[in-house]
Formats: structure tokens, C-alpha cells, sequence
């Protein structure tokens, strides 16, 4: 399944490489342990450096993989920047491993994680969303709106283009960094030093991929395009069979506590849980705490019972 090595970006672990699946070539890497596998998905515009926290603390209960969706990270694109192939790349991904896996997805990568879950139920054993993308609620007054304007732009077509190819003419791989944690982890400062640091490397060796400014717009316009077919959303989220954990940080500016709030009431026999003094990516500035929050829900739901 390997083809070759991938170097080292920054301070990231060695344990990367590609992996050929039936979805084509995808950057990944292996936390280790043993028994059920937890597939690991990353947001818009993130990659599975964001794991680095957490991976490791997770595989101490089960066997943990990460990748990188399709054009970002350093996997290449698919055909498209369509949701279903983000979709077609974790099942590929996922089935390298295993028949049915455990899905943890953050943003995008929850969203994403719902799709599968509801069009595929037999691929998936548990579900756990963190600030999973959620279609946003009229008349919300938590929405802050000035990210809300953000995203807007940034899934107009065309726009949003203009827009990503502004901002990686007129900032520095460091600033861009600096900006983007800024709007997703409610306290940067908390973020270690070397994972900031891998961050910004990945960013500039991105900049000289020919995808660099499509991958966060047409992907974000693909994740407009569902939000505007609500009846779709819910369908999906109706089928979903596995047991489903939610976990979504107070200070989320990304996805308001009312539109998961709205999510969970679609499913009641769905766990909520609400962190304080986090945000949108709390494996970023609260991996501990996510960590703490995971296991005692999802250690009985494993088929192997793993010890710490």
C-alpha cells in the first residue's frame, strides 16, 4: 500500500507516507496501537498535522490513522472538489485497514464523517464530531458575523478564488498561519511552539502547489451547495446508525452552538457535549481535555478492549 516516503515537513513525525487506495494516492500517517481503527479527518483548509496532539494520546486505546483529504495536506486532488470525493477518499482509505472503522472527524472532516455514516452505515462503527459543519440557523444571534461573512466569500465561485489568491500573494506563510488560528482556536497561545512551526512549513511548501488556491474555495462552495439543500442534510443525518458523540466548544466563531444544538435535537439519542473555553478545533489549543472527553465514550463502544 506504500509508495514511497514522504519528507518530513517541519517538526511532524516520520511515520507518513502515501498509500495508494482505490481513490488514489493519499498523504497519511500511523499513531500506532492496536485493536479497532480510528480514522481521524481533518477541517477546511487543515491537514492531519492538526492531530499531532491527539493522535498519540488516542492510540493508547486503539489503532489510529490520519490523512490528508484530497488536495490538501500534501495528498494530491481528486477529480473534483466535490464533498463526494472527499467521501469516496476516507472509505477507500479507511478500507485499507479495515471492513468498519471508528470516524472522528473536526469541521469538514465531521461533515464529511456524516455522509459516510448515513450513505454507507455498514463502513462505520462509531461517530465522533467535533464543531462538526453544520448548515447555520436563521435569526441565530450567536453567529459571529464576521467570520460568517468570511465564509460567504470564501464559497462564491469565483470569488473565493480571487480571494484565496490575494491573501497567498499578500501574506506570508507565517501571517496566513497566524490569521487562520487566530479564527479557529480560541486561545493560540496554548498551541506548542513546534506545532506552529510544522504548520508553517507545510504552508509554504504548499504555495507551490498548482491547487493551493482552489482547495479551501471550491471546497467550501461544494459545502454551500449542500447547506442549501436542507431536506439532503437531514436525510442523511436521519439514516446515521452508529452511536454518535458530539463535541463542540463554546467559543466556537466557525459553527454556532445554536446550529449543533439544532443538529443534536434532529437526533436525540445523539451525545452532546460542550466545551468551555475552546473553540472550533479544540485537538489544537485543548487536545487533553478532547482527549479526556473521547475515551470514556468511546473505550465500551470499541469491539477490542484496549488498556492504557
Amino acid at each position: 500500500m506504500t509508495v514511497g516516503w514522504a519528507p518530513t515537513v517541519g517538526t511532524l513525525r516520520p511515520m507518513q507516507s502515501l498509500i495508494n487506495t482505490a481513490a488514489g494516492p493519499l498523504h497519511w500517517r500511523d499513531y500506532g496501537g492496536s485493536g479497532d481503527t480510528i480514522v481521524l479527518i481533518h477541517g477546511l483548509g487543515g491537514s492531519l498535522a492538526n492531530w499531532e496532539a491527539t493522535g498519540p494520546r488516542l492510540a493508547k486505546h486503539a489503532h489510529v490513522i490520519a490523512l490528508d483529504l484530497p488536495g490538501f495536506g500534501l495528498s494530491p486532488p481528486g477529480p473534483d472538489w466535490s464533498l463526494q470525493t472527499q467521501v469516496n477518499a476516507i472509505r477507500a482509505f479507511a478500507a485499507e485497514f479495515a471492513d468498519s472503522t471508528t470516524l472522528l472527524g473536526n469541521s469538514l472532516g465531521g461533515l464529511v464523517a456524516e455522509m459516510i455514516a448515513g450513505r454507507y452505515p455498514e463502513t462505520v462503527d462509531n461517530l465522533v464530531l467535533v464543531s462538526p459543519a453544520t448548515p447555520p440557523r436563521l435569526g441565530d444571534p450567536r453567529i459571529h458575523w464576521p467570520t460568517a461573512r468570511r465564509l460567504v466569500i470564501q464559497a462564491t465561485p469565483g470569488l473565493g478564488v480571487l480571494t484565496s489568491r490575494y491573501l497567498l500573494n499578500r501574506y506570508t506563510s507565517e501571517e496566513l498561519v497566524k490569521l487562520t488560528l487566530a479564527s479557529v482556536a480560541y486561545k493560540p497561545s496554548r498551541i506548542p511552539v513546534d506545532m506552529i512551526e510544522s504548520f508553517v512549513a507545510l504552508a509554504e511548501r504548499r504555495r507551490k502547489f498548482p491547487w493551493a488556491e482552489q482547495a479551501v474555495p471550491l471546497t467550501a462552495s461544494s459545502i454551500g451547495a449542500l447547506f442549501r439543500r436542507p431536506r439532503d442534510f437531514v436525510d442523511t443525518i436521519r439514516k446515521i446508525k452508529a452511536p454518535t458523540l458530539v463535541i463542540h466548544g463554546i467559543e466556537d466563531q466557525i459553527v454556532s452552538p445554536t446550529a449543533v444544538e439544532w443538529l443534536c435535537s434532529l437526533r436525540p439519542d445523539w451525545d452532546l457535549i460542550q466545551l468551555e473555553d475552546t473553540g472550533h478545533t479544540p485537538q489544537l489549543d485543548a487536545p487533553v481535555r478532547l482527549v479526556k472527553t473521547i475515551v470514556p465514550w468511546l473505550s465500551p463502544r470499541l469491539r477490542t478492549k484496549i488498556t492504557a
